[in-house]
């Protein structure tokens, strides 16, 4: 269960940080994948490797940079229908791994992985009590 739910935990990231790149257009997206690429991180190993994708993205982009990891990170929190505690200054990085550690814990589903299954509705009553009526 737990390789699962880190395995659904990297595909949501992904999702997230694709969706992120998504809303600042596509040149932007081309240009960051491209780099990373560039840099030995391919799009399929972003999730695994995001501590390394934040350094590089620091490293290339500077304060830009920072707007994209704290974009997908919100989306992140919110596919996993939980507040958005923190503020654009804090350690983003200290929010993704207390994250990482309640999803694994609570054995959280994102809300896209709810939508694509609809068998889940029911089994998960933890998640279920704190999704919002009209998310669900």
């Amino acid at each position: 269960m737990r390789a699962a739910l880190v395995s659904t935990f990297q595909d949501t990231v992904s999702y997230c940080f694709r969706s992120t790149l998504e809303t600042m257009g596509s040149s932007v997206r081309d240009v960051v994948y491209d780099h990373l690429r560039r840099k030995g991180i391919p799009e399929s190993e972003i999730p695994a490797q995001f501590d390394d994708v934040v350094k590089v993205l620091n490293e290339s982009f500077g304060g830009s940079a920072r707007v994209i990891i704290y974009k997908t990170l919100v989306e992140l929190y919110q596919q996993y229908s939980m507040r958005v505690d923190f503020t654009y200054q804090e350690s983003l990085r200290d929010h993704m791994s207390m994250l990482r550690e309640r999803v694994v814990v609570d054995h959280i589903l994102p809300r896209r992985v709810q939508r694509e299954d609809p068998t889940l509705e029911g089994r998960l009553p933890f998640v279920q009590s704190i999704l919002p009526s009209n998310s669900r």
